[in-house]
């Protein structure tokens, strides 16, 4: 079997970061891209120099287009984008807070997907992370839970759309990730 080249956008730290520490373990030819070099440099780093890193701002559709150029072809993407902005009770949050996580998630998987396409393996894998805030009910997550709610339905149209490529969106739960830092540690 050939090595399977794998690009994990939103690599550089949490369930990315993971991501790429246990696909190099198997075997994997890993690329982890970010928009931070020096987030980028610390992922390098704490991969043992392993994985290949790549600068991408996901949220710019020509920085995706020339990253993936870069990169070239490969089997699987893993998109493990997000923020932590959009928070907060709905009696109040800002509006601008609701438009922040479907900037930073809907819009930045949707165009680094389309991006990606063209150096995708046909019959490789499309992941997206969501969370379960898209399907739980928990109070002060309106925002993004909706977000988080549309890149789960994402997925399923994209696996009935671009088959025999995969393609699934992964919901996990609380996970100890530097994306909690917001919350107090009493919390």
């Amino acid at each position: 079997m050939s090595i399977q080249r794998t690009v994990i956008v939103g690599g550089t730290s949490g369930i990315g970061l993971a991501t790429a520490e246990k696909l190099l373990g198997s075997g994997h030819d890993v690329t982890i891209a970010g928009r931070s070099a020096e987030r980028l440099e610390q992922a390098a780093k704490r991969l043992d120099g392993k994985a290949r890193a790549v600068a991408m701002d996901a949220a710019d559709p020509a920085s995706a287009k020339g990253a993936f150029a870069s990169i070239g072809a490969f089997d699987h993407l893993v998109l493990a984008l997000g923020g932590n902005i959009g928070a907060g009770p709905f009696a109040t949050i800002d509006l601008a807070d609701v438009r922040r996580p479907f900037e930073d998630k809907v819009f930045a998987h949707f165009a680094t997907a389309q991006a990606a396409l063209p150096f995708l393996a046909k019959d490789g894998s499309l992941t997206f992370l969501s969370a379960v805030s898209g399907q739980a009910a928990m109070p002060g997550t309106a925002a993004l839970g909706a977000a988080n709610a549309a890149i789960a339905a994402l997925a399923p149209i994209l696996a009935v759309e671009l088959k025999p490529l995969r393609v699934n969106a992964v919901s996990p739960g609380v996970i100890d990730t530097p994306w909690w830092r917001f919350v107090p540690d009493d919390a």
